[in-house]
């Protein structure tokens, strides 16, 4: 009889432990959460991967300005929209965002 009330008792042991261990895993600090967290810090190195790449190239536009003097009048000419005396300039119509067709 004591051999029998021992086993029913790790048998109700091991059946309680495995219950918290689902309920932890299913609760706030379990799996979907982790999961959710590890999306998010793939999307947030992403995110810092371009933000990398957008000043180094920054880092090289401005290293070309500090350097260049064709650079330097080709940014001031882009940014009053003025053209040099034997310059091109071709004016394209604005695409319409009307849909009639």
């Amino acid at each position: 009889m004591s051999f029998l009330i021992r086993q029913l008792g790790y048998v109700a042991v091991a059946a309680v432990a495995c219950f918290y261990v689902f309920v932890a895993l299913r609760g706030p600090n379990g799996i979907p959460t982790m999961m959710e967290k590890r999306r998010q810090i793939e999307h947030l190195k992403l995110e810092n991967d371009a933000l990398r790449q957008e000043i180094d190239r920054r880092k090289v536009a401005i290293e070309q300005l500090q350097t260049s003097d064709d650079a330097r009048r080709r940014a001031v000419r882009e940014q009053t929209r003025k053209a040099m005396e034997g310059d091109i300039t071709v004016y394209l119509p604005e695409p319409s965002t009307d849909s009639q067709h």
